[in-house]
């Protein structure tokens, strides 16, 4: 019996293919680099690739806002490096946020608006015509010995609702006190 020896060649494994695309960031060949180096304690300087960012520091507070600019204004994933002053080197990839999808709301829209939950008071012995007021109740006084009532407003004072309005004819006098449901 011989033996006899073969040379196989290896074979790669067929691709795998999926159904569902997957969502990938274009990177580079070369990621753009922003490096900070420690000044002092507080404060850091910065470059984007080889060229110093500018000649103030950034405080140690900034740097969250700062790498987020640089990162999207690059577009791309970019390596970042943190030089601390005792030697140690901290580093990571950062990619830019996703872009902003066309349907979302303008940049500086109003917030939503909420549509207004209306409510209705009726009442009758008014004037065809007259204009009726109505009043939100902020609060109650009572009359003094004399029958005088005083109450005071403060301007600055946001009116809270305590469950009650008036309708007032201007004409004819008519009140109507109404509790809010």
């Amino acid at each position: 019996m011989s033996l006899r020896r073969s040379r196989r060649t290896p074979q790669t494994p067929p691709a795998i293919s999926s159904e569902k695309e997957v969502e990938s960031v274009a990177v580079p060949p070369v990621l753009p680099q922003i490096v900070l180096e420690a000044v002092n304690m507080d404060t850091l300087i910065a470059t984007v690739n080889g060229d110093k960012l500018s000649a103030t520091p950034i405080r140690r507070d900034e740097i969250a806002q700062t790498l987020t600019e640089l990162v999207t204004r690059l577009g791309s994933p970019t390596r970042v490096e943190v030089r601390e002053m005792d030697g140690s080197i901290h580093a990571d990839i950062l990619t830019p946020p996703a872009p902003r999808s066309p349907f979302a709301p303008p940049i500086g829209a109003p917030a939503t608006v909420n549509p207004p939950r209306l409510l209705e008071f009726t009442a009758n012995g008014f004037v065809p015509g007259e204009d009726v007021a109505l009043a939100l109740v902020i609060r109650h006084a009572s009359a003094g010995p004399t029958g005088i009532a005083r109450t005071l407003l403060d301007r600055g004072e946001q009116p809270v609702v305590t469950g009650e309005v008036i309708l007032l004819g201007r004409i004819s006098g008519t009140t109507s006190v109404q509790r809010i449901n």
